[in-house]
């Protein structure tokens, strides 16, 4: 995985593989090397490795022989996002494996780790699923390489033309954050790593994740 931060807290690499079950071990040591070296946890760093590794098999599962699986890692202050991309438009279920069943238990295992999860169409074609942990990210040492924000300079702008309000449907606002989302091209091979456009929906949009990835 290559890294491209944005600043000393906001942490992004974006790494892409091709869809054998033989590259899911290769996708879980690069991302716990990747999180290691930007000093997340050691708890955290393992719940990822579960997770990104859950999510790739997923996503080899429905990929054809020719497709490229794409992940994404955010780390900030506080949470890793896992962002794993498939050419695939069907939306992830929650099943309910039989006891001795080895299928099917890969998203049961997604829900109980991750804060929280869900998926999202993109504009450009497949789906990506994400999930969020909770972890604890050290501030990056003087000398390691990290990049900056650019700094802008502020221009005027007009009065708004009607009263600005705040928007409380959740269901509304998700809808808005996923589409925003579903414009980000990271996926795509030669893309520049970057953060998300828009972060995970958090309390403020209600957090209907869990329950309306099991209905997708």
């Amino acid at each position: 995985m290559t890294a491209a931060d944005r600043s000393p807290m906001i942490r992004v690499a974006v790494a892409h593989f091709p869809p054998t079950v033989a590259a899911v071990p290769e996708v879980r040591a690069r991302t716990a090397g990747t999180l290691i070296g930007w000093s997340v946890d050691t708890d955290a760093v393992s719940t990822v490795e579960l997770v990104v590794g859950e999510l790739a098999s997923n996503a080899v599962k429905v990929s054809r022989p020719q497709d490229v699986v794409a992940v994404r890692l955010t780390a900030t202050s506080g949470q890793v996002v896992v962002e794993v991309w498939d050419s695939s438009d069907v939306g992830p279920r929650i099943g309910s494996p039989e006891a001795f069943s080895e299928d099917g238990r890969g998203l049961v295992l997604v829900d109980a780790l991750c804060s929280t999860w869900s998926w999202y169409r993109v504009k450009s074609g497949g789906k990506v699923v994400w999930g969020e942990i909770r972890a604890e990210l050290q501030p990056m040492q003087p000398g390691t390489e990290a990049g900056r924000l650019e700094q802008r300079t502020a221009q005027p702008t007009p009065d708004p033309i009607r009263p600005v309000t705040f928007e409380e449907n959740p269901a509304l606002l998700r809808r808005v954050v996923d589409g925003l989302r579903a414009l980000d091209d990271w996926h795509l091979p030669g893309a520049r790593a970057a953060p998300p456009r828009t972060p995970p929906p958090a309390t403020a949009v209600g957090q209907p994740t869990r329950t309306a990835a099991r209905r997708a």
